[in-house]
């Protein structure tokens, strides 16, 4: 009976070292789940971007990051992070202010910049607070039509708006 009473609370402090320890596990996969999400998440804004960037005109390229990011975006990727440059055959950046600039173009790249990804909650002790650097993800298409199309006998040229 002495030993019986001796007992009594054990159960309750077994359980509650391992819950503690299986709630981190599950918080722990959860937070590298949402990492991997905003992963994906920023190489599709990624290659979303070229692609706009590749059917839309070079003027309009200060617009395209904006019609990229969506509202569920990693926290703090905003359009400022997406980058877009247009490139020659070489692989050089052309310069948008010289006169045959729209024939040089060969290639759209559009990439991510200048964005480290905030960790929460149990894996906030990586690093600096929780700041991660992101791989660096970039993707580059062929130029398409770069917002010019073939028009009609009355509008020879049609023009889009992205």
């Amino acid at each position: 009976m002495r030993a019986q009473k001796r007992q009594r609370g054990l159960s309750i402090v077994e359980f509650t070292i391992v819950a503690t320890a299986l709630l981190i596990v599950i918080f722990g996969i959860i937070e590298v789940g949402r990492y991997v999400y905003s992963l994906q998440l920023i190489n599709d804004m990624t290659r979303s971007a070229a692609r706009l960037a590749a059917v839309c005109r070079p003027q309009d390229r200060t617009d395209i990051p904006t019609l990229v990011v969506p509202p569920n975006a990693p926290g703090g990727f905003t359009a400022n992070n997406i980058e877009i440059d247009y490139l020659g055959v070489n692989g050089s950046t052309i310069d948008l202010t010289s006169s045959d600039a729209f024939s040089n173009i060969r290639y759209v790249r559009a990439r991510v910049v200048n964005f480290q990804y905030q960790f929460a909650g149990l894996l906030s002790f990586l690093n600096d607070l929780g700041l991660l650097n992101i791989p660096d993800y970039e993707a580059i298409r062929p130029r398409e039509n770069l917002g010019f199309h073939r028009g009609t006998d009355d509008n020879p040229v049609a023009i889009t708006d992205c």
